[in-house]
């Protein structure tokens, strides 16, 4: 079954970044001169994705308004001949569709999901979680849909983290099947290091089938009274059976302020112009 939708949870408070997460969403945290949002639905653009829904909450208006086309805006500089302006306008993606629905309660990512349950149907989906940008050369999301296509089973990203991380992710115990393809045989949710069952991390990419949302519906709200998504998917995998790919390239997390920095120095190191004025400049600044 192609997979044609995108589920992108961005109803989170970001508190990690306040007081600038008090009036403009995390995922519009610029990096240079787009916002972090951009590169999520330009890699989904990119695995093959045609409609996307974003679970959003009444503070995210400016979102949407990102995605969609200003005509004052674009009539002002047309009358103004300002090209210039014009072409950046266009690095906006468009060639997707745009839906949106309100989270009205942060009840988890698993909750969050769950809202998307109409706009999915019986369709199998891709889920983006907008804080992790991931460079590479070929898009990862693209790359797990052909695992998916093939193997029908759902497919998690992973990645090996530094043992002091350990204990911050979702931790799978993996069967290697074929060259960064795994099958999952057990996992732990942010686990102590000695109960680890391997340094493999899921983190923010996900192909899932329709059938995830019984079981969503079916996991018990944990202590802190929210829907674990990755409850539902060990679930699952008991049931059906879970793979995980190890991807290729560089994740930054931008709901770190440290990681977040690194993605804008990541975007600057692919722009010759830019890479070479930031290069004498560090040297001067540490």
């Amino acid at each position: 079954m192609k997979i044609r939708k995108a589920v992108i949870p961005v109803a989170g408070l970001g508190t990690r970044f306040l007081p600038y997460t008090k009036a403009i969403p995390k995922e519009m945290l610029p990096i240079i001169d787009i916002p972090a949002i951009h590169f999520i639905v330009k890699e989904a653009i990119d695995s093959g994705i045609e409609s996307i829904l974003f679970v959003t909450s009444k503070e995210k208006y400016s979102i949407e308004d990102y995605f969609d086309r200003n005509f004052y805006l674009e009539y002002f500089l047309n009358k103004n001949k300002n090209k210039e302006a014009l072409d950046q306008l266009k690095r906006v993606p468009e060639n997707v569709n745009i839906f949106s629905v309100r989270q009205k309660e942060a009840l988890g990512l698993g909750h969050a999901i769950l809202q998307a349950a109409d706009f999915v149907g019986n369709e199998s989906f891709a889920v983006f979680l907008p804080d992790d940008l991931i460079f590479s050369k070929v898009p990862v999301m693209k790359k797990m849909i052909e695992i998916y296509e093939s193997k029908c089973d759902a497919v998690v990203a992973v990645e090996a983290v530094a043992r002091e991380k350990i204990s911050s992710y979702g931790i799978i115990k993996p069967q290697k099947m074929e060259e960064r393809v795994y099958r999952v045989l057990d996992m732990a949710e942010k686990p102590p290091l000695k109960k680890a069952f391997s340094n493999l991390a899921i983190v923010g990419r996900y192909v899932l089938p329709s059938t995830v949302f019984d079981y969503i519906r079916n996991t018990k709200p944990g202590a802190k009274g929210e829907i674990q998504l990755t409850d539902a998917l060990s679930a699952l995998m008991t049931e059906h059976g879970l793979l995980a790919h190890e991807f290729e390239g560089v994740r930054c997390d931008t709901g770190d302020k440290f990681e977040y920095i690194l993605a804008i120095l990541k975007y600057a190191s692919m722009q010759p112009a830019l890479k070479a004025k930031l290069k004498k400049a560090i040297k001067k600044i540490f």
